[in-house]
Parts: C-alpha cells; structure tokens; sequence
C-alpha cells in the first residue's frame, strides 16, 4: 500500500467516531434458501452516511467539491445454521459531531448488507444482499434472488452479484436455477 493511500485510509478511519454504548439495537437474521454450495466467506457491515456533508465537511482543494462522508462498520454474524446466520447493527453506531471544523456532521443509518463467497479465491463472486435501515427499523425483511450459475465463481475476478428482489420476469422453467438470501430485522431486546 503506498503512502497516499495509506493516509487516506486512515483519515477516513479517523474522522468518525463509534459511539461506546449505542442503544438503538437491531438483530438482523441472514437465511439461505436452495444454495447451490457452501459459503465459507460471510461478511456483514452496517453502512452510514453523514447527511449534511456539504456543511461540515472539508472541501476538495481544487474544485471545492465536498465529497460523500460514509462509513461501513463490520457487523458480526454468528452461525446458527448451516443456512442462518444472526447478528446485531446499531442504528446509532456513529456519533454526531464536529469533525472538521465546520460544523456538526450528522449520521444516518443507511443499510445493512451481506456478502457471501465460496471461498477466499479472487475468482469466487460475491453475492451481496442488503437490507435498508426503513425496513430494519420497521422489523421488515427482504428477499434478494441469485442466478447459480455464477456459483462459486463468475468469469470476472471479485465479481460482486446483487440479485433481484423477484424472479417475476424469470420464465417459470428458470427459476429452479436461482437461490435465495432473505434478510429480516426486528427491534432487540434489552
């Protein structure tokens, strides 16, 4: 990694800062339905986005542009089965504040995605499925459809596929050769 882009990562790292007791708490629940194979990479992350970034955040020299300030945080999941994973995001991870000097930044939680790999190899694609903070905070779930034809591995390296949230304009003689992931969320538990 060179220096450049060892700077800018660890300025983005440090420019937000994790809230140490959140409370808006969502368990989040990952179900694989007809897989074609195992998953041995699953990932999760919460995304947030500062809203008012044209106001607090720190102009592009040149142009004066400011940029989109996002944040994706790692979220654990725990197998519970072969085909179910569970885990917690918090919708107030993030906290508000001043971090250029222009003014308080505000977060907002975006959404909660899931990727799935075969494996690790650099041709394994990536099945990402996500779940938007309205239909989490309103305890909501959502169906994404995969092809399985791109299972374990797509002809593009780091393929990512994002699947359909339907398979109404796939021809019924089709559509045994697709899988499921469905993400649902509820409000946890104290």
């Amino acid at each position: 990694m060179d220096t450049a882009q060892e700077s800018q990562e660890s300025r983005a790292e440090a420019m937000r800062k994790l809230n140490p007791a959140p409370k808006n708490a969502y368990d989040i629940r990952v179900v694989l339905k007809d897989a074609p194979g195992p998953f041995a990479q699953i990932d999760a992350a919460a995304q947030y986005d500062v809203e008012n970034a044209g106001e607090c955040g720190e102009p592009q020299p040149l142009s004066g542009a400011v940029p989109r300030i996002s944040t994706n945080e790692p979220v654990a999941l725990k197998r519970v089965s072969d085909t179910e994973f569970v885990g917690r995001v918090f919708a107030d991870q993030v906290l508000d504040e001043d971090y250029y000097g222009r003014g308080v930044c505000h977060w907002k939680f975006i959404e909660t995605r899931v990727s799935l790999r075969e494996s690790s190899d650099p041709m394994a694609t990536s099945f990402v499925a996500a779940l938007e903070a309205d239909a989490i905070e309103q305890g909501g779930s959502k169906p994404t459809f995969f092809w399985e034809g791109h299972y374990p591995k797509a002809e593009i390296d780091n393929y990512a596929e994002f699947g359909d949230p339907s398979l109404e304009n796939v021809p019924d003689a089709r559509k045994s050769e697709f899988f499921e992931v469905v993400i649902s969320a509820q409000q946890a538990q104290p």
